[in-house]
């Protein structure tokens, strides 16, 4: 995977939009294009809740980036990739092909590394979190003992053409130098920020915190007093924000003050994979369409 769109001659490196290297659920490969129109002239860039980092990847990049995940395998999986890319490189060549779900059941195995925080084991951390993700089911990768049985190796694909992807993940290595990464809550990422700041947050969906601890799409917690949170500390900040969300009354509500936010609905269309009854997979035939949608919300 490369670069996407057409790329004029005199386009600097740091511009070229690219694809997240991930599979990620509520990542924004798909709607980044949507919500690049949105967004306003800044030299500081935040990304509060990094996740897969669809938007980052795709629109250009500003003269101070700041990109930030509490959960600590993709921490170390972006900073692997910035810090240590050849290191991470070898060790994904070094990954048994022949037997993808006995490699898969290896890195389940290693809960130290899913243990480790901070700055150990940085490169292992990295490819455990990656061949999961590229193998696990629907991308999730859950760290949580009490909901590991939900990382069960459904997705041998996910680790074919190994050169093209380890090209395309050397592009968004070249892409984060000189970028901040790092493993905070959200809050502290919002201290020192200006009105030449733009703070991007996709938080986990609001839906997500009222769901029973086995169906959450991420890991840890966010409870209801985090969104409302998010949001006084997004009102009180300098910076500009763009918010994205689940459209739900509660998150509609949250944001129901016009003269401080703008709600934009958002819809596209695209190949639901998960939709296809067993007999379309045995045919091969096309996925149908899906309808995926969400609130954007922009700060005044």
């Amino acid at each position: 995977m490369g670069p996407i769109g057409p790329i004029g001659p005199r386009m600097p490196p740091s511009h070229y939009p690219l694809r997240s290297p991930l599979r990620y659920p509520g990542g924004k490969c798909r709607v980044a294009r949507l919500l690049a129109p949105y967004i306003p002239p800044h030299e500081e860039y935040r990304e509060i809740f990094f996740g897969g980092g669809g938007l980052f990847f795709h629109k250009p990049k500003a003269k101070r980036n700041w990109i930030n995940d509490l959960h600590p395998g993709l921490y170390a999986f972006w900073k692997t990739l910035r810090d240590h890319f050849d290191e991470f490189e070898a060790l994904c060549r070094e990954q048994d092909a022949s037997d993808l779900r006995a490699t898969f059941q290896k890195w389940i195995d290693r809960r130290d590394l899913m243990a480790a925080m901070g700055d150990d084991a940085l490169v292992e951390r990295a490819v455990q979190y990656y061949f999961i993700n590229r193998t696990v089911w629907t991308g999730r990768v859950v760290y949580d003992p009490a909901r590991r049985s939900r990382l069960y190796f459904s997705n041998p694909e996910g680790w074919g053409n190994l050169d093209k992807k380890l090209a395309h993940l050397r592009a968004c290595s070249e892409k984060l130098q000189g970028v901040k990464i790092t493993n905070l809550p959200f809050e502290q990422c919002l201290e020192g920020a200006t009105p030449d700041t733009l703070v991007y947050a996709d938080p986990p969906y609001y839906r997500d915190s009222l769901d029973v601890p086995t169906s959450k799409l991420y890991e840890g917690h966010f409870p209801i007093k985090a969104h409302t949170l998010l949001r006084d500390r997004l009102a009180s900040s300098p910076a500009r924000a763009m918010v994205s969300y689940d459209d739900r009354p509660e998150v509609r509500k949250l944001y129901a003050d016009r003269q401080m936010w703008r709600i934009v609905p958002l819809e596209w269309k695209y190949c639901g994979r998960f939709s296809q009854t067993k007999e379309q997979r045995v045919e091969r035939e096309q996925a149908p369409k899906v309808t995926g949608s969400e609130l954007l919300i922009v700060s005044r």
